[in-house]
Formats: C-alpha cells, sequence, structure tokens
C-alpha cells in the first residue's frame, strides 16, 4: 500500500540502525556500515541522537582528509528528530528543511527506534 501524507511514519522505518558516538574514527565507522550494507548511521552525543551520518558523505570526507577523522569532523549535530506519531508528510517537510536523505524517529524518551529515508518516504513501503 502507497503510504500518503497523513500516514504515520512508524509505517516506514528502518529498524537496521547503527548508532555510534561523535569520538569513533570515521574510517572504523565506514567499515561497520559498508559490513552491515548500511547507508546511514544515527549519531549519538550525550545520550540523544544529534546527527545522522551518511556512508556516502562520509567516504567522500575520508578521501580528502584521511584516516586520521573522528564522526565529530563529519557531522553537523543539532539534527531534528521525528517522534514516533509523525506522520509522512513532517518527514518529508524535515528532509527537506536540513537537507538529509535519512531523519531519526524517537520515542517520547528520546531513544532512537529507527531512521525513514528518502527512499522509503519516495517507494512508500516499509524498508
Amino acid at each position: 500500500m502507497k503510504a500518503t501524507p497523513d500516514s504515520p511514519v512508524m509505517n516506514l522505518v528502518s529498524e537496521a540502525v547503527l548508532t555510534v558516538g561523535m569520538d569513533q574514527a570515521a574510517e572504523e565507522v565506514r567499515a561497520a556500515m559498508n559490513r552491515r550494507g548500511l547507508r546511514f548511521a544515527a549519531v549519538s552525543q550525550g545520550g540523544r541522537i544529534t546527527a545522522v551520518l551518511d556512508r556516502l558523505t562520509l567516504g567522500r570526507q575520508l578521501a580528502v582528509a584521511g584516516r586520521r577523522l573522528r564522526v565529530r569532523d563529519v557531522v553537523h549535530p543539532g539534527m531534528a528528530c521525528l517522534r514516533q506519531d509523525a506522520n509522512v508528510a513532517a518527514a518529508a517537510r524535515l528532509m527537506r528543511i536540513t537537507g538529509s536523505d535519512a531523519v531519526p524517529v524517537v520515542d517520547e524518551h528520546h531513544h532512537l527506534i529507527g531512521l525513514v529515508t528518502a527512499d522509503a518516504l519516495a517507494a512508500g513501503h516499509s524498508n
């Protein structure tokens, strides 16, 4: 079934998410993402999800700067998250505002449930 703007965002959440810390080595994170076949990782800082790391962006940054990068050198903290009761329209709006192809979905305690990706929105079905 195709998702509508009012459809629950939870219908499109990918639960296969890697969560990484700001001080982790970027090269190690990219290797972990490759092993698990993930394009995105959620970045945690102080117990809260603050960014989404894109493997493609990470690869470009590593090609330029080399292996000494940390996650904090690549991401911009301050990512807005969606609550689990949000709808598809809210996810699309947040992606447009942030320019990100993925946004985190959290519960009422700000614990990560998963990510919604632009591909999932376009396909209109679960990952």
